[in-house]
């Protein structure tokens, strides 16, 4: 009896060493761990200012109608938007290249026959660019652009339009066909208000680009603004990777830089600009237009750094340079104490350098603002005679626009109106005080 109940209790002992063992693994299978809750990193928040679309950064600074009875003009903001209006629900087809060699007294015939307007814009446009403004029916765009586009409506058909795209810098002429016109719409909002626009002439000029310019005096507003930074340490927080990881230093009275181990930002107080520039994507590979004005506006509205009105006026391919020119109610603004433009340069799959002041205009003050009476466009283009006599340059643009001064002590921005010529790809302005001196580079 005695070994039969020691092989019991051995074969029980052995049933319970299984299940202890199946428990033990099941328990290893099945655990988990206890550990403490890992907090998320705060959200930075990057939103500088606002987003922008395309159709709101390409915009003609100057239109002008040629009329049975002469020309009219305008750079009046709200004419100017109207009919971009008109012109946003317009299709663009059988685009086709006219001329690889036109004339700039060809593109004066153009814009200066009757029934037709021209748009005239500060820069080459990419049509790949402008395909997001008015679309074309065509998927093969060419890689080509142009900087004044002009509308004919001597001959419509069946609510067509024909439009030329001539570039006053290739001196290539594009024509097409414009569809989806409502001739209605067309006649009430287009045609009809530009009979009372600001009547114009043209300034001809030894077989150069014509200028159209208003023919009497213009009456403006000089206009006062007070000053608002936005704070550059906002900047730092968009665009480092790891702003937490960002060192501070402070160069010089004016300057003060930060910085991680792969990129360097610099701050000018006493500009009120910023530098940003990330040397491991600098490159020497040219850009194309078009996928740089895509990449820079990207990355300006990935932190909605659009702090006022900033339109394209500049594409360098060479350097993959793109511009933004500060703008008030329709007008460029320069100065010569600070920054008016945003200027990025792209690289390798990415920003490489970031250039902009980090002001802005926030509010206008009435008690500050007065009349201001600039002379007429005739007027304007005789001096430009003596600024070309003296400096020998040859101007391509006039126009009427915002010389920006600052009043530091009170924290205000002054907008004086005045005329600017455009020289070389540098504006410049027009004053007889100011003839040899006084340009605002868009190099």
């Amino acid at each position: 009896m005695g070994l039969k109940y020691v092989e019991h209790v051995k074969t029980a002992i052995l049933w319970l060493l299984v299940v202890l063992s199946i428990f033990l693994t099941f328990s290893i299978w099945t655990y988990t761990p206890s550990y403490p809750t890992i907090q998320k990193a705060p959200v930075v928040d990057i939103s500088i200012a606002d987003r922008k679309r395309i159709n709101e950064v390409v915009k003609p600074y100057k239109m002008v109608f040629s009329l049975k009875d002469g020309l009219s003009g305008t750079t009046s903001f709200p004419q100017v938007e109207r009919v971009l209006g008109v012109m946003k629900d317009w299709e663009i087809r059988n685009l086709s290249l006219v001329s690889n060699n036109l004339s700039p007294t060809e593109l004066n015939e153009y814009s200066l026959t009757t029934n037709r307007f021209t748009m005239i814009y500060p820069t080459e446009i990419p049509f790949a660019v402008y395909d997001n403004i008015i679309p074309f029916t065509s998927t093969n765009i060419p890689g080509d652009g142009f900087d004044r586009m002009i509308v004919d409506w001597n001959r419509p058909e069946d609510d067509e339009l024909t439009v030329y795209f001539a570039s006053s810098i290739s001196k290539q002429l594009y024509s097409a066909k414009v569809t989806k016109v409502d001739p209605q719409q067309f006649q009430e909002k287009v045609l009809t208000p530009a009979a009372d626009f600001t009547k114009y002439t043209h300034v001809d000029r030894n077989g150069q680009l014509t200028m159209f310019v208003p023919t009497e005096e213009i009456a403006s507003i000089r206009y006062t603004y007070i000053l608002r930074d936005v704070p550059p340490a906002r900047f730092k927080d968009a665009l480092f990777d790891n702003p937490n990881k960002v060192r501070r230093s402070f160069v010089g009275t004016y300057n003060e830089e930060y910085s991680d181990d792969t990129a360097l930002l610099t701050v000018d107080s006493l500009d009120r600009t910023l530098s940003y520039v990330y040397p491991a994507a600098e490159s020497d590979v040219p850009g194309i237009a078009h996928e740089l004005v895509f990449d820079s506006m990207d990355f300006v509205n990935e932190h909605e750094g659009w702090t006022d009105d900033y339109r394209l006026v500049g594409i360098n391919p060479a350097t993959q340079k793109v511009d933004y020119q500060l703008f008030l109610l329709g007008y460029p603004v320069f100065s010569d104490m600070t920054s008016t433009t945003i200027s990025t340069y792209w690289g390798t799959n990415r920003i490489f350098r970031y250039i902009r002041p980090y002001f802005t205009l926030d509010l206008s003050l009435p008690s500050e603002t007065d009349a201001a009476i600039l002379p007429s466009g005739v007027e304007a283009a005789k001096l430009l005679e003596q600024v070309e006599s003296v400096e020998e340059v040859k101007a391509s643009g006039l126009t009427v626009g915002y010389y920006l001064t600052r009043d530091d002590e009170r924290g205000l921005l002054n907008l004086e109106p005045s005329w600017f010529y455009l020289a070389n790809g540098i504006w410049s302005r027009l004053t007889p005080e100011t003839i040899g001196g006084g340009a605002f580079g868009l190099e």
